[in-house]
């Protein structure tokens, strides 16, 4: 993202008295405002944030002015930043949007609608620097003055269509069993010598993810937000029936398909003994007795130690890799496309599109064909 000063932000705060609340730093950081949440609501704090940016902004302002294209870009994304705190949706994904509009937002600076045209676009994504980081923030940006106009605009027809660079490639990564299983042992192995010259392993809750991600097939995130026990807000893995539930049951369907599936023998076993032993207490995954949010730094570590990083940004290993290599797998081992776009919660359209490398026999006829040719 470009180097631009940072807007209104959360930052966590420990008082004399030992407690740590959320407070909004602005002015560059130098001035602070409380939001009144712990630690641990962070949703709370969101919406907070987003009150707090809202009140500075009056995007109504410019409409009742007359033209909608003199509404500024900074405006109409705190308003979409209220919408996203108050949205359905884990908290970490929650955060990773309303930092990118906050981003956006100061970027833009005092941009009105009317200035969004391709030279400006263009500019943005070259100085985003990742083109694909770029297709999806304007594509963000986009939606939300779409939406903009259609709620604080009744009077006015448009549509916004954004100047898009290349869409991002689908990856072609996805692992074979060896570097799966190098990539598990490396992560049970990580380790520290602690105080008492014990060793502190860091790293055994991603050979749980990953565990999880090549059963399943999930999405990182539903991966991360499962619970054991049924819990508002988070997807569900039901121990006694071997049912996972991705999806909350509050949460509406959207196209991010989160099908509810059984869990395989092998890795229904692996979840009970983990809650019989306490490593899960309330979440399918943790760490230090907490649930996770998001694999970040401990990823990075142990993708390095399995030898498995690289600068090839087509060949990076990623979280999402263990869900690409678990449908990859399936097809694999002859399981019908129809079956794992259920199981894995991908399209059909998607499977033929991205997974042809992983179907066996299907150039079958084609090379029958060929042998013929010379006939």
């Amino acid at each position: 993202m470009p180097r631009v000063s940072k807007g209104p932000y959360l930052d966590l705060k420990q008082y004399p008295d030992g407690r740590k609340l959320w407070v909004i730093r602005y002015d560059g950081g130098q001035r602070t405002k409380s939001t009144g949440c712990n630690e641990h609501d962070r949703e709370g704090a969101n919406r907070e944030l987003a009150a707090f940016i809202l009140a500075q902004h009056k995007p109504e302002e410019a409409i009742r002015k007359g033209d909608p294209n003199q509404a500024k870009i900074a405006d109409i994304l705190s308003l979409e930043m209220q919408r996203i705190a108050k949205a359905d949706m884990p908290d970490g994904r929650k955060r990773q949007l309303i930092t990118l509009c906050a981003n956006m937002g100061n970027w833009f600076g005092d941009r009105v609608v009317g200035d969004l045209n391709g030279e400006l676009q263009e500019r943005y994504a070259v100085e985003r620097v990742y083109q694909a980081a770029a297709w999806c923030d304007l594509k963000i940006l986009a939606a939300a003055i779409n939406r903009f106009f259609k709620k604080k605009v009744g009077g006015v027809q448009t549509r916004f269509s954004p100047v898009l660079p290349d869409a991002p490639q689908a990856r072609e990564r996805w692992l074979t069993r060896d570097e799966a299983a190098k990539l598990i042992r490396t992560a049970w192995r990580l380790h520290h010598e602690g105080l008492n010259g014990g060793k502190v392993y860091t790293s055994r809750h991603i050979c749980r993810f990953i565990l999880c991600a090549l059963y399943t097939g999930s999405r990182a995130s539903d991966i991360s937000g499962a619970a054991i026990i049924p819990t508002i807000g988070r997807g569900y893995a039901d121990l006694d029936r071997g049912i996972f539930k991705r999806r909350p049951d509050n949460k509406k369907e959207t196209s991010k398909r989160q099908p509810t599936v059984p869990i395989p023998p092998r890795l229904l076993a692996h979840m009970r003994r983990w809650k019989r032993l306490g490593i899960s207490k309330h979440s399918v995954i943790e760490y230090n007795g907490r649930p996770i949010n998001r694999l970040r730094k401990g990823w990075d570590t142990a993708i390095k130690a399995a030898g498995l990083a690289t600068d090839d940004r087509k060949m990076k290993v990623v979280r999402h890799t263990l869900r690409h290599t678990a449908i990859s797998w399936y097809l694999a081992n002859g399981v019908n496309i129809e079956t794992v776009s259920q199981y894995c919660g991908v399209s059909v359209a998607t499977i033929r599109k991205v997974y042809r490398h992983a179907m066996p026999g299907t150039f079958n006829p084609i090379m029958d064909a060929a042998h013929r040719f010379g006939r």
